[in-house]
């Protein structure tokens, strides 16, 4: 008998397995599990990632219910999980702007306050040298008046007591020009700098920008496949609620039908038909009965507290069971939905995208080659216009160029490792493909394993219950011992949870078919959900949680 409550208890012990849901696209690529009711699980909000890993909810009187669309939609819009996804994206969008940056001019101001100890300044000239310099000059104008007196030629005699004036008129010049003091370092000196630069070619720079376009293209669809794994693992958990429901509901009919055998057993006994033992043994049978009811519904609790994680509910609530999910199976053959999954799948186009950047990274390695061009503008400001310049303002306008020739081998190593990185990914294309084949086969696989199991066991639940019937009419007219009734109760038992068990895994195999074909989202008629940034009130109430951690 112990080996069948065990058998009974088997979906209901599972459920410690959706508390750690099916890992998320970045870690399994977006597919769906080879058995759908077998799938390694994705940490989201709702799994335990702490002590015990127990879970629970707030009592309250009338539980709402929540169907398996509404916990879609909920899933899809408040997991936690997704939220920090969406915030990795921003984070990513605002990188662009420093992409950009290899092209766009820069701009800078700026600006110096300098005091000199002490003063340092220059003299040019004296007013000896100035007479020194008159004397020198008025002696050449008079040699040239001589030598234009001793001209014959009346033109060259013009023009030599021509530049004997200029040479006179030089020397009065310089006999009556004051002294020139230069500071070279005043005392108190401002300058300032206005720099503009602007790129005018830069090989690299273009191959970089659209990897920088192609990093927040992947994050977006890993926000995706991240959507995608949540709603798998809300399924999942949904699911399993409602299935140990359904055990719920078939302990309590255990119950209600050991209950009716203790009356009737304790009927007999006074009638002197039945010893006292076998009046003890129908008392136990209804207190391992009820034991079995109280398992189920903790396993109840457990369920939903598992779900509440990923929908983001504290209190508790009631599930149903959901309508059938499509038959995608029966309405394609494996090559069109293999051909689905590659138009629909986010890990394909996630990997086309690393692919992409890693052919774009070899590009940028190439690009090292080329030479670079840079436009710079600077206008200068200082205050000191009493030193070898006047004018406070100065401006220059440079264009540079450079051309790399050797750089110690770190282009062509780089080139290499771009190389094979393409070639990585290459690989990683053709792995991912066989994967994604094996998968599908596998899932279309397990279909008709649990199509099979459901007729099966819902065929043998029938069965069951009908002989435990039959069971009770001859136990009652005392043609059946109570050890043949006790069976036949039991069979019927474990037949109800094996079927219970058969239609679960069939939802899922289904759900994990919409699941490896990337359509899993428009399956479950979410589309793009907004997801609400983190608000002013959940900031405070997460610091005010900091504040209590010593």
């Amino acid at each position: 008998m112990q080996h069948i409550i065990t058998k009974a208890l088997a979906l209901a012990s599972a459920l410690s397995l959706c508390c750690s849901l099916p890992a998320l696209a970045q870690s399994r690529g977006g597919g769906a599990p080879a058995s759908a009711a077998d799938s390694p699980s994705t940490p989201t909000s709702g799994a335990p990632r702490g002590t015990t890993g127990l879970l629970g909810l707030r009592p309250v009187d009338s539980p709402p219910l929540i169907s398996l669309a509404e916990a879609f939609t909920l899933a899809a819009s408040e997991s936690l999980d997704l939220r920090v996804a969406a915030a990795q994206l921003e984070a990513s969008r605002a990188n662009l702007t420093k992409a950009w940056a290899v092209l766009l001019p820069n701009i800078s101001l700026g600006a110096n306050y300098t005091f000199n100890y002490p003063e340092q300044t220059a003299e040019f000239g004296s007013a000896e040298q100035n007479a020194q310099q008159a004397l020198l000059f008025n002696s050449i104008a008079d040699m040239t008046e001589q030598s234009a007196a001793m001209n014959p030629d009346p033109r060259a005699q013009r023009a030599a007591v021509e530049r004997a004036a200029e040479l006179r008129k030089a020397a009065n010049d310089i006999a009556r020009s004051e002294p020139m003091d230069i500071t070279l370092a005043p005392a108190h000196a401002v300058d300032g700098n206005l720099t503009f630069a602007m790129p005018l070619f830069n090989g690299r720079a273009f191959p970089l920008l659209q990897s920088a376009y192609g990093g927040v293209e992947i994050t977006r669809l890993s926000v995706e496949q991240a959507r995608a794994a949540v709603l798998w693992g809300a399924a999942q958990a949904y699911l399993q609620a409602v299935a140990t429901k359904s055990i719920v509901a078939i302990t309590d009919e255990q119950v209600a039908s050991t209950k009716r055998h203790l009356g009737l057993a304790v009927q007999r006994h006074e009638q002197g038909m039945l010893t006292t033992l076998a009046v003890e043994r129908a008392d136990l049978e209804v207190r391992k009965a009820e034991q079995q009811a109280r398992q189920a519904r903790a396993g109840l609790r457990a369920a939903k507290a598992a779900l509440a994680g990923i929908i983001r509910r504290s209190d508790d609530f009631d599930v149903e069971a959901p309508p059938p999910a499509a038959a995608i199976e029966s309405t394609a053959g494996f090559e069109e939905l293999l051909a689905r999954a590659y138009g629909q799948r986010l890990d394909l186009r996630v990997q086309k995208e690393s692919l992409a950047l890693a052919d774009r990274s070899r590009a940028e390695a190439w690009m090292r080659f080329l030479p670079s061009f840079q436009l710079v503008a600077q206008g200068r400001y200082t205050s000191n216009t009493s030193g070898f310049s006047s004018n406070p303002l100065a401006g220059a306008v440079v264009v540079q160029g450079s051309l790399p020739l050797y750089d110690g081998g770190m282009t062509f190593g780089s080139i290499a490792e771009a190389d094979a990185k393409v070639g990585a990914e290459l690989l990683r294309v053709r792995q991912l493909e066989e994967t994604i084949e094996r998968e599908l086969r596998g899932t279309l696989d397990d279909l008709t394993l649990k199509w099979e199991n459901v007729d099966t066991t819902a065929g043998l639940a029938g069965l069951a219950r009908k002989q435990a019937e039959s069971a009770e009419e001859l136990y009652a007219q005392g043609l059946m011992t109570e050890v043949e009734l006790r069976d036949a109760r039991f069979g019927r038992f474990a037949a109800d949870v094996d079927a219970a068990r058969a239609r679960l895994e069939l939802e899922l195999a289904r759900l994990g078919l919409a699941y490896a074909l990337g359509e899993l989202p428009h399956a479950a008629h979410v589309g793009d959900a907004p997801l609400a940034p983190v608000s002013d009130a959940e900031r405070d109430a997460a610091r005010a949680t900091m504040d209590k951690v010593p």
